[in-house]
């Protein structure tokens, strides 16, 4: 089954208007829903394509969890519960309101960054110099490159021993959702089979997978209810975004929706969804009783480098001399 948009309000305007911000049924024209559809894999194109074809923007492959993984990675990404206040433009403008309720007072205990951040105040009076956001459920799972020290390191939930087993299980997902984009996408498969293999440490593949991260969110109406517009900064710039999803009692919303195309998605219990993370998406707000818990894999590029965000940043990977003497990895992409 393939889509195709029938509108673009353009990548500046769409930023513009929608960047950091909830998303409303305002959004979306147009919602595709995978449930109750019979066809193994459903495609989404953006309305103009290209001198090679069609531009995807996204898409589904249906029931891609089946049998003991799909229990047991359900049960596990349900058990989390942990939450996050480090994703500033998908968490949500701060609402100050909310902020008052919890004794908060601005310019008094906190200032702020950004519409969606602030610098709570220390002990000792002064600003803190990292900025927090909205308490979101929404946890990084695998590796990261430190921001301060250019290090290569596995997240805080990994370092936490009653996570380790619960990882055994999770890194399923990246070999799922590994052999979902191979089936769909397979051209934009072999690029990121190719780029991991070359440029990032094995030790650092979840699952043997070219994914080096995982982020785990749950929406409720009692919890995460939505998830504002934002872009996917450490996406492989040429690739695409790998999302299982799993439902869980009986709920309305909670769509992933992309404000530049009209478009909303609804995915069903099971499958995995592929998109485009480079073009400006978000998640609408979820009703009713459910739950819907959704697990992003993805290979993040900055892995594949050491070195402090605006410095030199020096290839590390298996094949690191092919890039060191320009000192990034600009001439693979």
């Amino acid at each position: 089954m393939e889509f195709t948009a029938t509108k673009d309000l353009g990548f500046k305007e769409t930023f513009k208007k929608w960047n950091g911000k909830y998303l409303t049924e305002d959004s979306y024209d147009t919602v595709i829903s995978s449930i109750g559809v019979e066809d193994d894999i459903i495609k989404i194109y953006k309305p103009h394509g290209t001198l090679m074809g069609e531009t995807l923007l996204a898409c589904i492959v249906k029931k891609a969890y089946k049998g003991k993984t799909y229990r047991t990675v359900k049960d596990t990404l349900f058990s989390i519960d942990d939450t996050s206040t480090m994703r500033a433009n998908a968490a949500g403008p701060i609402d100050h309101e909310d902020m008052k309720a919890k004794g908060l007072i601005e310019g008094k205990d906190y200032v702020l960054r950004t519409p969606n951040s602030y610098y709570p105040l220390k002990k000792n009076g002064e600003f803190n110099r990292i900025a927090e956001a909205n308490e979101i459920h929404s946890v990084l799972i695998g590796y990261k490159r430190g921001r301060f020290t250019g290090m290569i390191k596995a997240s805080g939930w990994m370092d936490k021993k009653a996570n380790k087993e619960k990882f055994e299980t999770l890194q399923q997902i990246a070999q799922v959702n590994e052999q979902a984009l191979k089936t769909a996408v397979p051209e934009i498969w072999n690029m990121q089979r190719t780029f991991a293999d070359e440029c990032i440490e094995e030790k650092y593949h979840i699952g043997g997978a070219p994914m080096t991260a995982l982020s785990a969110n749950k929406y409720s109406t009692g919890g995460t209810a939505k998830m504002s517009a934002h872009l996917d900064g450490k996406d492989l710039e040429f690739g695409m975004t790998t999302m299982c999803v799993f439902r869980i009692g009986e709920f309305g919303g909670a769509y992933l929706c992309f404000p530049r195309y009209g478009i909303a998605i609804e995915a069903d219990d099971g499958d995995v969804l592929i998109a485009d993370s480079n073009e400006l998406h978000g998640v609408s707000p979820i009703t009713g009783e459910g739950v819907r818990l959704s697990c992003v894999a993805y290979c993040d590029e900055h892995v594949a480098t050491k070195g402090r965000a605006g410095k030199t940043e020096n290839p590390i990977g298996p094949h690191a001399g092919k890039y060191e003497e320009k000192g990034s990895l600009d001439s693979f992409f």
